[in-house]
């Protein structure tokens, strides 16, 4: 079996967002029969670097290595670990049990073929794993029939229990199951192990010749597990960092930028018109980042170009997805469009009366000329406009960092109900999406103001790599600034977990990451900085429960959480009302 490069940074992909956590560098990584990365497989490694010990548990899984039954004691290793991170797991990201159920039905349809191991340990770890799945789906009828019950109760390991219990009840397990012993054990050996020397020998060579024959990628009961660490193989290269490319010029920023291009899409703008933003844009916390914009346009040649053009057929390949899961609700998505326009339409900011607003002409406001010397604002004026809705615009800002990666679809959808519901009543939209990936920060835009037909665009939404959220939103002013509209409405659909690679370089010389506090705060400060111009900014929060405690700290009440797809009308409507209101 063969797994590209492609499908192994996946995987890492998987893990790191499962871990919550970019630091960390993946020794062991989840493969199926085809190469592919294991979607649910990998989250659980990354949920494992979560909870646990992971250096603990790495010395007590070498401690199987050239073992006669190597292959059988990390697989029910690996199988304790699910059960026990899955129970922790499990509250926390609602989608870890339908991934556990899909995945049990593809693997009991896959031990049904021809999937199997050779030995005897081996069979009996392969009906442990049937038996656990078919737990798994609430099937426990006739398990006493396939699987030694006794084993499979004992390596369903509780999620209570801390690392250091964790391997005390894996250990026990193997000892008693099987012929393990935990170095330095003085358990006495029993009656079928006290072979004859020359039957000793014969076992040794047989392990030694085993072991050479496992490689890092072997076959375990759940699949295909690579071990990196224990072979000395390369530490991976994180995909929000620099890399290494293939056809690229390494580390050189011509070939930086072409690698991201080939990524993302050709750029929208001008490099000298880049350049100027960036000086404007990438200075105080964000200083040494660099931007790039893109539509997603891209040409046949850039998808041959390695990792980055197979990334971009993967975007290609999202976009189907996204279209595809919405089309599969279309009933209710279109309700809940529906159920929206209608309480947009009946805010009293919609009602159709002749409105006074500011203006850089008119009638002189005496009121006003602070803001022309304080902000800069030459909006001193007032005119009165005719009731309609053009005095107001809003932006969408979708977060498409990895972390939203198991959302993928249902992002999009939330993001086409909101953009679909402003434009029926009127209202011109702008929509993109944000990420960060080796210092740079890429913007990719959907529609724009003036688009008002180019809404199923958004479903080209494609997470990858990190966020620099305060960056983002600092952009998002920026490209609002200009704006003539009197009022302006900014939407941030994200799960508000800012983090990047390029650290901060504070005024005394020291660098701190861009991660939990410091990018919260960072983020705090640029939503008060954007509100202070102005600009109404609302999140749609489409995170955990961990991370509410953020979300409030950067948009303090002015969020919507969206519990569950039939109340979205109604807590975005809700919201969205308030704010323009407020206005």
């Amino acid at each position: 079996m063969e797994i590209s490069e492609f499908e192994k940074k996946r995987a890492a992909n998987l893990i790191w967002n499962g871990a919550e956590n970019y630091d960390i560098e993946p020794g062991f990584r989840v493969f199926d029969s085809d190469g592919r990365a294991d979607l649910y497989w990998n989250s659980i490694v990354g949920a494992v670097h979560k909870h646990y010990d992971w250096k603990k548990l790495e010395n007590f899984y070498n401690t199987f290595h050239e073992k006669v039954d190597q292959t059988a004691y990390e697989s029910l290793f690996w199988l304790a670990m699910e059960n026990c991170t899955f129970q922790r797991e499990k509250d926390v990201r609602p989608v870890f049990p339908y991934l556990r159920r899909e995945y049990a039905k593809r693997h009991l349809k896959a031990l049904e073929g021809s999937f199997s191991l050779e030995d005897s340990a081996g069979q009996r770890v392969l009906a442990v794993t049937r038996g656990h799945f078919r737990r798994a789906l609430g099937e426990n009828e006739g398990l006493p029939d396939i699987v030694d019950v006794k084993l499979l109760n004992s390596i369903e390991v509780s999620g209570d229990l801390d690392t250091d219990q964790v391997i005390d009840r894996i250990a026990d397990t193997l000892e008693t199951f099987f012929t393990y012993r935990r170095p330095g054990s003085a358990k006495p050996v029993p009656r079928e192990e006290k072979k004859s020397p020359f039957l000793l020998l014969f076992l040794r060579r047989r392990k030694r010749g085993r072991a050479q024959d496992l490689g890092p990628v072997r076959r375990l009961a759940f699949g295909y597990g690579e071990h990196l660490s224990e072979y000395g193989s390369e530490v991976l290269d994180q995909s929000h960092l620099r890399v290494s490319f293939a056809k690229y010029s390494a580390q050189t920023d011509e070939g930086l930028r072409e690698y991201i291009t080939d990524y993302f899409g050709k750029p929208l703008y001008d490099q000298k018109v880049v350049q100027k933003m960036e000086k404007e844009y990438c200075t105080g916390n964000h200083t040494d980042v660099r931007l790039h914009f893109t539509d997603g346009a891209y040409d046949e040649e850039m998808l041959k170009k390695g990792f980055a053009g197979k990334m971009r057929k993967e975007a290609i390949d999202q976009a189907r997805e996204n279209e595809k899961a919405y089309q599969e609700n279309i009933t209710r998505y279109n309700l809940s469009i529906l159920r929206l326009t209608n309480q947009i339409r009946n805010s009293r900011l919609m009602r159709m009366d002749d409105q006074q607003v500011k203006s850089n002409s008119g009638r002189l406001d005496a009121s006003l000329i602070w803001r022309g010397l304080e902000l800069n604002d030459d909006r001193v004026f007032r005119k009165v406009l005719p009731g309609n809705t053009g005095n107001l615009t809003v932006d969408i800002l979708l977060d498409a960092s990895t972390s939203q990666v198991h959302r993928q679809p249902i992002v999009a959808a939330q993001g086409y109900m909101i953009a679909e519901s402003l434009t029926r009543c009127g209202i011109p939209v702008r929509v993109y999406s944000f990420c960060s990936m080796n210092g740079y920060t890429v913007v990719n835009m959907f529609r724009d103001y003036n688009e008002p037909k180019k809404n199923r665009n958004i479903f080209r939404y494609f997470t990858t790599g990190a966020n620099r959220d305060g960056l983002a939103i600092h952009l998002a002013a920026g490209m609002m600034k200009n704006n003539p509209a009197e009022y302006r409405l900014l939407i941030v659909l994200s799960d508000c977990k800012p983090n990047d690679a390029v650290k901060v370089r504070t005024s005394s010389g020291i660098y701190k990451d861009y991660a939990g506090s410091m990018g919260v705060e960072d983020t705090a400060a640029e939503v008060h900085r954007t509100r202070m111009q102005g600009i109404t900014v609302l999140c749609v929060f489409t995170g955990d429960e961990k991370s509410l405690p953020s979300v409030q700290r950067i948009y303090g009440r002015q969020f919507a959480r969206i519990r569950q797809l039939d109340l979205f009308a109604d807590t975005v409507g809700s919201i969205l009302q308030t704010c323009l209101r407020n206005i």
